[in-house]
């Protein structure tokens, strides 16, 4: 999906579709923290993007719309959105809030008829939830997913068979899903800075010096890399936030652990999962981090659960009396709701009744 939370702030409220929207952190007029988690087209025009820290972001476009994350509604919409594209293929694989893998064999037997199959598909998204994407075509998954970027937003880009190498080898290496600054550096060291490039080496060079990860990066450039389009089992959720300003005020802590359970548990009853595993992270001032997590009896989806269990990990962190800058909580051993209720909720009694 092209710009998603933004884009998703958009259909809520069409009158902000043509402004320039950030989704993110408070960016207090340039002295926020946080990030920018997803921004629109006409942000990125002032040079705006994903990650950027908040404050620069308003440095470089004051006048933008800055709107604090609604994750339960991206989550919803994102349902709305993989249910159309499910229903419409025999192999599915959602590998994000708003990115999928489909496998057209026995859908389109012909370009021409994936093409047709394409603009259906993005005609159906629009009407049903008023949202664009972008999509790519080609024999390989990684493949497929750097076509979606070449034409944004709203574009389509087919790789024709047979011609995967042809038209990945002007593209900078950095469009290699998973190729970030190290990764990039260490390829320039071998003179690699085009997809051609790498194509051109031999494999047992590229794995003496970069090992498996070179192997594969090899494989996805000559378009040898064949993992299929697979259904996968959703393994954990989590979500954090960082402080306005650095606290020891743990009413504010407790607060924020329970805003956050509340998510979580949102988005676990929208994914239709029960969780049995509870994760916390803190951080204090200076990037001190610590990370505990604790297994429960029996699965469970209420957010007194996340919250009681988040709250007793984090106690022991409260004798230390150092500033906290972020809290972050992580549900996991996910499955199916259709758990052993009445085991559940007894559990979840006696616990209250402690």
């Amino acid at each position: 999906m092209d710009s998603y939370y933004a884009s998703a702030e958009a259909r809520r409220n069409p009158a902000i579709k043509d402004k320039p929207v950030v989704v993110g952190a408070d960016p207090k007029e340039g002295k926020g923290r946080g990030v920018v988690i997803s921004c629109n087209y006409a942000a990125r025009r002032y040079g705006l993007r994903s990650a950027m820290p908040i404050s620069e972001a308003w440095r470089l476009c004051p006048e933008a719309l800055y709107l604090l994350p609604d994750f339960d509604y991206y989550e919803s919409l994102s349902n709305e959105v993989m249910n159309v594209i499910r229903g419409r293929v025999k192999l599915f694989e959602q590998v994000s809030i708003d990115e999928a893998f489909v496998d057209l064999e026995g859908v389109a037997g012909s370009l021409d008829e994936a093409n047709a199959w394409m603009l259906q598909l993005k005609e159906e998204l629009r009407s049903r939830t008023g949202l664009t994407c972008s999509i790519g075509l080609a024999e390989t998954k990684s493949a497929a997913k750097i076509a979606t970027d070449m034409h944004k937003p709203d574009g389509i880009t087919i790789i024709p068979p047979g011609e995967t190498k042809k038209g990945l080898a002007a593209l900078p290496i950095s469009v290699i899903p998973g190729v970030g600054v190290k990764t990039e550096l260490a390829l320039k060291e071998l003179g690699v800075s085009k997809v051609g490039d790498l194509q051109t080496m031999e494999v047992d060079f590229v794995k003496r010096r970069l090992g498996a990860t070179g192997v594969w990066l090899w494989n996805v450039a000559n378009g040898l890399d064949v993992e299929p389009v697979r259904e996968h089992e959703l393994k954990s959720l989590s979500t954090e936030r960082t402080f306005e300003e650095d606290t020891l005020d743990w009413t504010l802590v407790d607060k924020m652990v329970t805003e956050l359970a509340s998510e979580l548990a949102n988005r676990a009853q929208l994914a239709h999962v029960i969780f049995r595993k509870v994760g916390v992270k803190i951080r204090f001032r200076g990037f001190e981090t610590h990370t505990r997590e604790s297994r429960m009896a029996t699965f469970s989806n209420d957010e007194k659960v996340v919250s009681r269990e988040a709250r007793s990990m984090l106690r022991e962190f409260q004798a230390k009396k150092l500033p906290v800058r972020l809290v972050g909580l992580k549900i996991s051993e996910l499955k199916g709701e259709m758990a052993d209720q009445s085991s559940m909720t007894s559990w979840i009694e006696k616990k209250g009744e402690g």
